[in-house]
């Protein structure tokens, strides 16, 4: 149910009633973000937080830790829509409405969901007509003061209309578990069904991922369960990079009739975690290098589409990712498609509030009601990802530090055990000793530690039979491509008047710390199984030292920008996470004459010599007693002057890296990370558009408004330059560059295959980039070799 939905940004009286005249509402598509239509405004979002954590010990303003944008305003959709002469049952599927939704089919009103996160089905088979047009209304009336970050508001996940007979497969019916035992793997399965009788039969298949049936039974089915056990004798493990996955389908037959069916996928593969030696799956001892990952998608907003959350996995992926932290909600499904497509293992987080609030209309004022419906929910849709491999039942909460928390910590942990005892529970411990006192920590499978790396040693040696892992970590700040001319640490970060912070990557809020100490604590201890660094991209809130700074509104925290165009940084996890050669120099190589510039390079040799215009400034090595220096090269107090700045391995002089003065702006390349897409109305393609001098040579400070237009089968969807403080909204159709670059976003037009022209034009002249978008599905990328460490 993707297209023919009208939508009002404005709560209308009798909008739910079937012939209400909504013709002058506006056309959209679903899924649809419309907070991410902005304005950006300082009273958008405002709070008053009195949370004592972090270092926040009074009440303090928050402009723009929801983004200044207006995800509180109360909205309408409405679609007609047709229903078979013969069905008998009808179904509403949602996989997320923010929030707060109520749904209304012929006028007949059926109870949405208060969590804007969790997916739902109603059951609307007594108001539908069949054979005829009917009309849904669905309403949202997100509150205000209810996130600490960028929610979105509306219908910003897929809908689904589902037609059924008497007898049928309800909302999520399958269970599927697998065991191996004697090198032979056994699947597990469940199927729940509605009117069973006596001649109905459920038939099994399941096929591997060349189409191969492995598997199959058929046979009666007179309760509203059935249960079946396979066994195979030759199979292929799912796992980390390694995806390999089968399909179960099943069919409910009458007569040899099919009247349903219903299909999922599931991966064969065996989890383990020990005290001692950390996470094991198909028996390999393996670091998690992992990210946490908020749902926003930055221009695009909260509205969720495949292309674009692929496209972050794939950059993740380069970097070494093998981990990825649903944070601090549950994901849309088709994230968890793509983790278990790709090969990267997840925490399926449900929650950041318990019954204690964070902000005043937090999730903690719906708990007591929803948490045991939001919980079982969550676990049942997705438990048949092999991709996840632990549920967290919550972040940060701050029932970690009363005496009395253990008890909801128990409670929702033995909800996950009854509806998936094969994966382990976990928690994101802030407060870590508190949550060990309280004996919140002992509640959980997997103890997840939030920013404490020097507590590993000490909890091991105190506890040493539980689980530990950084379920947090990190969190330093940067603004893409910015530099200060010298490096150094800052903690905690302070707010600059330019709302900019150096890609050194060495500031970091009172509670954080630089990565590298990370680093060197899971190469100490290889009892704490990995890390999710927070966050792999910008997310849109939680600007980070500017939280009464408007108009920044989007964190500093990400690898990447908001865009997914790479900071600096991207090159120290590459370093440290994959097997790739490389040197990395930074900064820029543009300063004033006379000024002194502190150059550090990342790479995964052990020695590096730098020249500045073929003189040598001397070799760095990496020094694991110096926590800066452990995993970076450093060069102090240079005196700039224009040129080439190039670093050389000293062991391998072939792998080099280079940086050299650009001159005036010349042009503006646009570079598209793809040069063909699906025209299936959904696929995007970014486009990068850089600033560069005659030599190409990018300009990393001339920065200048890029003006965007479209021709052809393509539609022009929004433009992001990662400045965490720009005003612009993301859909006008022009971007003032970032450090010489922004990223423009463009999508395919449904059915219309054919060449689709972006043109710029700026100051610099007129550019233009050439999309084919072709019928059928474009393949998806493969994962590099090189980044298989």
């Amino acid at each position: 149910m993707k297209y023919g939905w009208k939508f009002i940004r404005e709560d209308v009286k009798n909008a739910h009633l079937e012939n209400f005249d909504d013709s002058h509402w506006r056309e959209v598509r679903v899924p649809h973000d419309y907070a991410i239509e902005g304005p950006f405004h300082p009273d958008h979002g405002k709070q008053i937080t009195e949370v004592i954590a972090d270092g926040i010990l009074k009440p303090r303003v928050h402009v723009d830790r929801t983004g200044a944008l207006p995800i509180t305003e109360k909205a309408w959709y409405r679609k007609k829509f047709f229903v078979q002469p013969n069905t008998k049952k009808v179904f509403l599927e949602f996989d997320g409405v923010m929030s707060n939704s109520k749904v209304y089919v012929n006028g007949h009103k059926y109870d949405g969901r208060v969590y804007g996160y969790s997916s739902f089905s109603v059951d609307v088979s007594d108001s539908v007509k069949r054979g005829q047009e009917n009309t849904l209304a669905v309403s949202v009336s997100p509150e205000d003061t209810s996130s600490r970050w960028y929610t979105g508001a509306g219908i910003y996940r897929e809908v689904r209309l589902i037609e059924k007979a008497d007898h049928y497969f309800p909302y999520c019916p399958l269970r599927v578990t697998t065991e191996i035992k004697n090198n032979k793997a056994f699947i597990d399965v469940e199927a729940n069904l509605v009117n069973p009788t006596q001649n109905v039969e459920i038939e099994f298949v399941i096929m591997d991922r060349e189409g191969k049936i492995v598997g199959s039974s058929r046979k009666h089915c007179y309760i509203n369960s059935v249960y079946e056990v396979f066994k195979l004798n030759s199979y292929r493990y799912w796992g980390i990079w390694n995806s390999y996955l089968y399909t179960i389908t099943a069919r409910i037959l009458i007569d040899n009739k099919e009247v349903d069916s219903y299909q999922t996928r599931f991966g064969i593969r065996t989890i383990e975690f020990d005290s001692n030696k950390g996470f094991m799956i198909n028996g390999t001892v393996t670091k998690i290098k992992g990210v946490c990952m908020h749902h926003d998608l930055g221009a695009l907003g909260a509205a969720f589409n495949k292309s674009a959350a692929e496209r972050q996995i794939e950059k993740l992926i380069q970097l070494g990712v093998n981990g990825y932290r649903c944070a601090h909600n549950p994901p849309a499904p088709e994230v968890l498609d793509l983790c278990d497509e790709y090969g990267l293992v997840v925490m399926d987080e449900a929650y950041d509030e318990w019954q204690i609030k964070k902000v005043k209309n937090g999730y903690g004022k719906h708990f007591d009601k929803w948490a045991k419906k939001d919980l079982t929910d969550m676990i049942r849709r997705d438990r048949n990802h092999p991709s996840v491999i632990m549920w967290s039942i919550g972040n940060e909460i701050l029932e970690q530090r009363e005496e009395d928390g253990y008890k909801i910590a128990r409670y929702l942990h033995r909800i996950c055990k009854q509806e998936d005892p094969t994966r382990p529970t976990t928690a994101g411990l802030s407060m870590t000793e508190d949550a060990f006192r309280t004996g919140v920590a002992f509640e959980v499978d997997l103890a997840g530690v939030n920013y404490k790396p020097h507590l590993y040693e000490q909890l091991h040696m105190k506890y040493p039979n539980v689980i530990l892992y950084g379920s947090e970590t990190g969190s330093t700040v940067s603004t893409r491509g910015y530099f200060e001319k010298t490096a150094s640490i800052e903690h905690p970060i302070k707010p600059k008047s330019n709302l900019k912070e150096s890609s050194f990557d060495l500031g970091s809020p009172n509670w954080a710390y630089p990565y590298e100490r990370e680093f060197l604590a899971q190469d100490q201890y290889p009892f704490v199984f990995g890390e999710f660094v927070w966050t792999g991209f910008d997310y849109i809130g939680e600007p980070t030292p500017y939280r009464n700074h408007f108009p920044a509104r989007s964190s500093y925290f990400g690898i990447y920008d908001s865009a997914g165009m790479e900071k600096d940084r991207v090159y120290s996890f590459k370093s440290k996470w994959t097997d790739e050669k490389f040197i990395h120099l930074m900064p820029h190589w543009n300063w004033e004459d006379g000024d002194i510039v502190d150059v550090h390079a990342y790479s995964s040799c052990d020695k590096v010599e730098l020249f500045l215009n073929d003189k040598s400034l001397g070799i760095a090595k990496k020094d694991s007693k110096d926590e800066t220096k452990s995993h970076r090269f450093i060069w102090s107090a240079i005196p700039y002057e224009k040129g080439v700045l190039r670093a050389v391995s000293v062991d391998n002089p072939s792998i080099t890296a280079t940086m050299q003065t650009a001159r005036e702006p010349y042009t503006v390349l646009v570079e598209p990370e793809k040069v063909v897409i699906s025209a299936d109305g959904d696929a995007l393609c970014y486009i990068r558009c850089t600033i560069v001098d005659k030599e190409g040579t990018v300009c990393p400070c001339s920065d200048i408004q890029l003006n965007f237009s479209v021709t052809g089968p393509i539609e022009y969807i929004a433009a992001d330059s990662g400045y965490q403080a720009d005003e612009r909204t993301f859909g006008e159709p022009y971007c003032k560059t970032l450090s010489g670059k922004c990223m423009v976003i463009i999508r395919s037009i449904k059915d219309k295959p054919g060449t689709g022209i972006l043109t710029v034009t700026s100051e610099l002249g007129t550019q233009t980039a050439e999309i084919d978008t072709v019928a059928g599905k474009v393949q998806m990328q493969e994962i590099p070799p090189a980044f298989r460490k």
